[in-house]
């Protein structure tokens, strides 16, 4: 096997370029393609690499951003509306699935830690896969997306409680109900400093760097914070993973969570690769061959088990039928925190291997399936027999979207303060998006409404529900930012209008092309508003001044008359 560092460093690079390539043409998720790279490379594959000590450190950094990540979705702020489905629907899930599998495992002799590890693994589904594939498809708020998402922040939040027992394993069972007690204990009493005293100690510290409007400086800063938290996790004896989602708490409950979320995100992704493929590296093969009544077991439990356990949950939570069978197609797979639970725990020997590898195997296929199952939802659900749904439930719990028609106003500056203003007075629904910290305090002091963020970030946008968006204003004039914006604009909400500020009229007819409904340049609008008014004030009427400004405005610039406002 390679070992030389840099050499190690290029197979897992083209390995993983390769494959992800293959697998992106294929519509499959790209972390199917960094474990099919890592089983290609590792030691049951061409034997190229080992997961060593530089790629595991590299690996737990990826769960690390991760676990921040998922802490950014999990504050208590955002989850206090859906706390009964958080922690109803979420709960009896968990509970269920954890009772029934692991009460299965210690019938055939499993130890109790092992096989609670193992039913931990398969109550977890995938919270980026099916975050990603619902917004895709727009079904994020609909009712089945809501009810998904809230079943897997109770997951996210559980997978903490399975890490500590992860963590305490190889221990009497004594020392670790004594762990176990300790490490919730010492938990809860980390979650406390970092409440009270990580939020707004991150939240003051993010503002000062915001202001700063330095992109480097704002990303070394929640890598601080993340790897900090998760480092001082680690020395009060808990895993760094639970720091790193405490610190993500802490950091949704500001105004910083969506850039941060923007930032990391591709970061994150890479990183994150590099754990799946250290799982890829343990997976053999071979097990499809010599066991496959016992992947096929796994397949089965980890779709149509988990599908049962979800529709015994909505019918509990008093769901409407088809409402429970889409969220039980989202959620009939295995997910990251089950790779992490399984992975580790074959690895160390607290499952054997036996039933670890085929459990594995069987976790990756349902996750390549899972966006085709997700996607299909519907057409599957029009196949079952009529006696599975009752007509007209599926409206039962419908809400109104929060945001719907809106104008979003991308940039608080010299221009859009005035677009924000004219907005409140015309009491339009609006949301800003800014991502200058002192003026983002300004504004939000004077209460007005915003969102901390660079607008040209696709996932910016999404958090300001561009999607259901009428009209979008462009107040900047950063002009590559500006065209990735547009970009980003038309590939969210083809529909919407767009209006875009610009200091000068040289960029006018390739902002149109780009997007742009109409483009308004600063200093031809502030010329003509300003001879408009000389006329008037001359003695000329309002309407023989319009009239003159409009034929001065097509001799300016005759081609572009159709999209240059005023």
């Amino acid at each position: 096997m390679a070992g030389e560092p840099l050499t190690q460093s290029f197979l897992v690079l083209a390995a993983a370029t390769g494959i992800v390539g293959l697998v992106n043409v294929l519509h499959l998720p790209g972390l199917i393609g960094y474990i099919a790279a890592g089983i290609l490379i590792g030691p049951h594959g061409l034997r190229l690499l080992a997961a060593d000590g530089q790629i595991l450190f590299l690996a737990e950094l990826g769960i690390v951003l991760l676990m921040l990540m998922t802490g950014l979705e999990v504050s208590f702020s955002a989850a206090k509306d859906a706390l009964r489905d958080v922690l109803g629907g979420g709960g009896l899930q968990v509970s269920i699935t954890t009772f029934i599998v692991a009460a299965s495992g210690m019938a055939f002799g499993m130890s109790w830690q092992g096989a609670l590890i193992l039913a931990g693994a398969v109550a977890m589904s995938s919270t980026a896969l099916c975050a990603k594939q619902l917004a895709d498809q727009g079904d994020l708020t609909s009712p089945h997306g809501r009810l998904a998402i809230s079943i897997l922040l109770f997951q996210d939040l559980a997978a903490i409680a399975f890490l500590v027992l992860l963590g305490s394993a190889g221990q009497s069972a004594g020392d670790q109900g004594r762990e176990i007690v300790r490490g919730v204990a010492v938990t809860a009493i980390f979650l406390a400093c970092v409440s009270f005293i990580g939020r707004p100690a991150f939240r003051i510290a993010l503002a000062r760097i915001s202001r700063v409007r330095s992109e480097e400086l704002f990303l070394l800063s929640v890598l601080l914070i993340a790897i900090g938290t998760a480092a001082a996790a680690r020395l009060a004896s808990l895993s760094a993973p639970i720091g790193a989602f405490l610190a993500g708490m802490a950091i949704g409950e500001s105004d910083f969570r969506h850039q941060v979320e923007a930032e990391l995100r591709s970061l994150r992704d890479v990183l994150l690769g590099l754990f799946f493929m250290t799982i890829g590296m343990q997976v053999n093969p071979s097990v499809l061959i010599e066991q496959p009544l016992a992947v096929l077991g796994w397949l089965l439990l980890f779709t149509l088990g988990k599908a049962a356990v979800i529709m015994l949950v909505g019918s509990m939570m008093g769901w409407p039928r088809e409402i429970s069978l889409r969220v039980a197609m989202v959620l009939a797979h295995g997910g990251e925190f089950g790779l992490l639970l399984l992975g580790t725990a074959t690895l160390s020997g607290l499952i054997d291997e036996h039933i670890g590898q085929p459990a594995l195997l069987a976790l990756i296929i349902t996750m390549a399936l899972a966006p085709v199952l997700i996607r299909n939802k519907t057409r599957l659900i029009q196949m079952l027999p009529s006696w599975m749904l009752l007509p007209g439930e599926a409206t039962r719990v419908e809400r109104p979207p929060t945001l719907k028609d809106h104008v979003v106003i991308c940039g608080y500056g010299r221009v859009g303060r005035l677009v924000v203003l004219a907005a409140e007075a015309a009491k339009l629904p609006y949301l800003c998006i800014e991502n200058n910290g002192r003026r983002f305090a300004e504004a939000r002091e004077a209460g007005y409404r915003l969102l901390f963020g660079d607008a040209s970030r696709p996932e910016i946008l999404r958090a300001a529900t561009i999607k259901r968006a009428m009209l979008v204003v462009v107040t900047f004039d950063r002009r590559p930012g500006v065209f990735r914006l547009l970009r980003s604009i038309r590939e969210q909400n083809p529909a919407a209008a767009i209006l875009v500020s610009a200091d000068d009229s040289r960029a006018t007819e390739e902002l149109a092309k780009t997007g742009a409904t109409a483009v308004f340049p600063e200093n031809l609008a502030a010329g003509l508003a300003l001879a408009d008014q000389t006329l008037l004030l001359a003695g000329f009427t309002q309407d023989e001044a319009a009239d003159i400004i409009r034929r001065l405005r097509a001799e300016v610039n005759p081609k572009l008359e159709a999209v240059v406002g005023i």
